[in-house]
């Protein structure tokens, strides 16, 4: 997201907190255990023993912390779901220089004898399986694009060499341009997503196997007009080489524009611009390389003309737009239309739709969306800077105020804050209860103001506790 929204200066203001508090290395994972039916007392001991295995294996995984209601009882209510299938579990692991990858395989090892589903996520798990989905996606593709170029060209020149000329003049394009973005990744910070190879196979290998087809269709035409494979060759460029060049040129400049949007996703896909320079410098240069050297062979066996008959179809099409143009552009607009009103723009983009299969950190979102709720599993959160310190009685009513401010929102389900740390406002912190507690003491004995002194020490560690608590659902929701 580009740095100015509203969503990466907070990012960076927490990551600012953390690094200040001494966290600044570490990451927070939420470790769920779920069922489908509500969890048995053995499966509930089988969770226990699964944090007692984190807890002993600590130093060597790199853990920092675990939250917990096996630990502190106060936390059920906010880690154990009302239907009963489901624990949540808050761990925070220190990267020590590790890769995610790595990071990942020790926390599941850990417990991978536990006999109960458990799962863990967090944003860069869920980033880990997306980049792994994109990895095998962009394999299948590969394997799919070249087998289905192969059929198509098999059909269209009943050859066994003609394919073969496409496939390495678009493979060599497509490696070529792939090493230059690299290259300019690591050197100019060059836009970078998980689907900009996939991005360079599809358009790469559609456009180039069409342009190839244009070319090698036309250069087996001129065959037949030309006595020498040179002047075929010359013939051929002077004609659709101009068309392709034009076209290919149009695609370039199209996704070289898409590199000046604000989305990282959108901006990944100017790649696609150098691809389309490489597969027309290919096209000039390996494809009249072929022509040259193979000539006629190029299309062995097959012995049937380039030239064929004028379609009935797209004749009487062609005729029809000539002789009555306004009417044309009346049924074509009539077809689209309403589609273009049809359109509310509402769609948005969602990465974990992105990753299909059984994908553990997408089971365990989904787990905790189902028992919890959507925004339990990833609430939206508002976060305050200033200048000077907000731990005042001023700030209390400042937050208390924003808090009941956003309660009103439509969907706004619950909110919890400082002044609120289970969802509901403490009334402890309100002078009008206060005074409630203070007026019977006033012109009492000595005694109910050593009681009063108890009562708000008392009221105080119940604040403290309640805070934790908060602080507590906070982290776990965070994860």
């Amino acid at each position: 997201m580009p740095d100015e929204y509203s969503s990466t200066l907070a990012g960076k203001i927490m990551d600012d907190v953390r690094k200040q508090e001494g966290g600044g290395d570490d990451t927070q994972v939420a470790l769920v255990f779920h069922s489908e039916k509500k969890l048995t007392q053995e499966e509930i001991k089988e969770a226990e023993r699964a944090i007692s295995e984190l807890e002993k294996n600590s130093e060597e995984i790199g853990i920092t912390d675990i939250l917990t209601h096996f630990n502190e009882e106060s936390l059920k209510d906010q880690l154990v779901s009302d239907d009963g299938k489901s624990i949540l579990t808050s761990v925070t692991v220190n990267w020590n220089d590790r890769e995610p990858s790595e990071v990942s395989k020790l926390l599941y090892e850990t417990i991978e004898n536990v006999k109960v589903d458990h799962y863990y996520t967090s944003q860069w798990l869920i980033n880990e399986d997306l980049m792994s989905s994109s990895e095998e996606g962009l394999k299948k593709t590969e394997g799919i694009t070249v087998v289905f170029i192969l059929v198509v060209l098999l059909l269209v020149f009943r050859s066994v060499v003609a394919p073969v000329i496409p496939l390495l003049t678009v493979g060599m394009s497509y490696l070529v341009s792939q090493s230059i973005v690299a290259m300019l990744v690591d050197q100019f910070d060059f836009p970078l997503s998980n689907y900009t190879q996939i991005f360079l196979v599809a358009v790469l290998f559609g456009i180039g196997t069409d342009y190839c087809i244009l070319l090698l269709s036309r250069f087996k035409e001129e065959m037949t007009h030309h006595e020498s494979v040179p002047s075929a060759i010359v013939a051929t460029y002077k004609n659709a080489g101009r068309t392709v060049f034009f076209s290919g040129v149009a695609v370039m400049i199209g996704f070289a524009a898409i590199g000046f949007s604000q989305f990282i996703l959108y901006q990944s896909a100017a790649a696609v611009a150098i691809g389309v320079a490489m597969l027309l410098l290919g096209l000039f240069t390996i494809v009249p390389f072929f022509m040259a050297v193979l000539g006629q062979k190029i299309f062995w066996p097959s012995k049937q003309s380039a030239e064929h008959g004028e379609s009935k179809l797209w004749g009487t099409v062609g005729s029809f737009s000539l002789a009555r143009p306004f009417l044309s552009l009346l049924i074509v607009a009539a077809v689209c239309v309403p589609f273009l009103f049809a359109y509310d723009g509402e769609l948005s983009y969602n990465s974990l739709d992105e990753i299909s299969g059984d994908v553990n950190s997408i089971n365990a979102f989904n787990a905790i969306a189902d028992s919890f709720g959507p925004g339990e599993s990833m609430p939206t959160q508002v976060i305050l800077k200033n200048d000077e310190r907000m731990d005042s009685a001023e700030y209390i009513e400042l937050a208390e105020n924003i808090s009941s401010e956003l309660e009103k929102v439509d969907l706004v389900d619950t909110v919890r804050s400082v002044t609120r740390p289970t969802g509901e406002p403490i009334e402890d912190f309100f002078v009008s209860k206060q005074a409630e507690t203070l007026v019977p003491a006033l012109g009492k004995e000595k005694k109910v103001w050593i009681k009063s002194v108890k009562a708000f020490r008392e009221l105080n560690l119940s604040c403290q506790n309640q805070l934790q608590n908060w602080k507590a659902q906070q982290m776990a929701s965070t994860s």
